[in-house]
Formats: structure tokens, C-alpha cells, sequence
């Protein structure tokens, strides 16, 4: 047996246990964000929902729930929302993504500020308008997720 056909196997047996353990971090990815949704509205904790997707080019397919947290631009038509505490998690928007606003998003034609009594947005608004909002990286919103793709994004307003 020569040292080449060694040091060959040897690097064969490192890249088959570094793609296990890569295969067992995308099913620990998996488990986590099938975990049971958060509440719709935030506990006074500051409970949220954490996941272990993160934003740099992560595949949402799949994931559903609700989130709380500071909406972010990731690409066009993908946005995250960071909660307070624990990981970003990542979703696509489209143009069945029903998006609410109250003030900084969008607002009442009157200007007026427009909310439930939740305090989240109730004026409808624009995918462009979500864009650009989500580009500010200061935009408080209430993501709900079906399947990797946001259904509703309504900004919960904060004096």
C-alpha cells in the first residue's frame, strides 16, 4: 500500500464525515423551524420565536409560524424578521403577501396613523413600499408564514 493511496482515503473518510455532519445540521435546521409557532402577540417577557435559519442566503421553503421583530431587507422578493432575542428568520414575499401598514411602511391616505387594537397596521400597502421599509432596518412588523412565504406582514406601530 503506497502513502498517496493512504493519504487518499484519508480525505475521502474526512469529506464523508464533514457531509454527515452538515447532513445532521440541516435536519437540526428542520426540526427547530417546525417547532410550534409563537402567539400572535408578544408576552411581556418579549418572548419570540427562534430558529436557527440565518439570513445569508438561507433557503426559507417550508418554514411556518409567527414572528415579531425588526423587519430586514435579505434580496428582492426575501425579507427576515429579527426578533429581540435569538436568530433572524428568512421568508419569501410575492404578490400574494398581504402587507398592513400604520405609519412607516405606509399610512392612511389622510396621513393619519392606522392600527388594530393590537397596535399592528391596518392600511393596505405595496410589496415596493415592504421593500423599501425593509431596507431601514427599523420597521417593528408581525410576520405570519405559510410554507416559506410570507402570507401577511402587518408594521406594529411604536410611537
Amino acid at each position: 500500500m503506497s502513502f498517496t493511496s493512504t493519504y487518499g482515503r484519508h480525505r475521502v473518510r474526512r469529506a464523508v464525515v464533514a457531509s454527515a455532519i452538515a447532513a445532521a445540521a440541516i435536519g437540526l435546521t428542520a426540526t427547530v423551524s417546525d417547532a410550534a409557532p409563537a402567539p400572535d402577540h408578544a408576552s411581556a417577557a418579549g418572548a419570540h420565536r427562534v430558529t436557527t435559519v440565518s439570513p445569508e442566503g438561507a433557503d426559507a421553503t417550508g418554514v411556518s409560524g409567527t414572528w415579531r421583530g425588526t423587519l430586514k431587507y435579505l434580496a428582492p422578493g426575501k425579507v427576515t424578521v429579527a426578533p429581540k432575542s435569538g436568530m433572524e428568520q428568512g421568508f419569501h414575499v410575492g404578490p400574494h403577501t398581504k402587507v398592513l401598514g400604520a405609519a412607516a411602511i405606509c399610512g392612511g391616505p389622510d396621513g393619519n396613523v392606522t392600527i388594530d387594537s393590537k397596535g399592528d397596521g391596518t392600511t393596505p400597502c405595496t410589496l415596493k413600499q415592504l421593500m423599501k421599509a425593509a431596507k431601514t432596518d427599523a420597521v417593528k412588523v408581525r410576520a405570519t408564514v405559510k410554507n416559506g412565504v410570507a402570507t401577511t406582514i402587518a408594521e406594529h406601530y411604536h410611537p
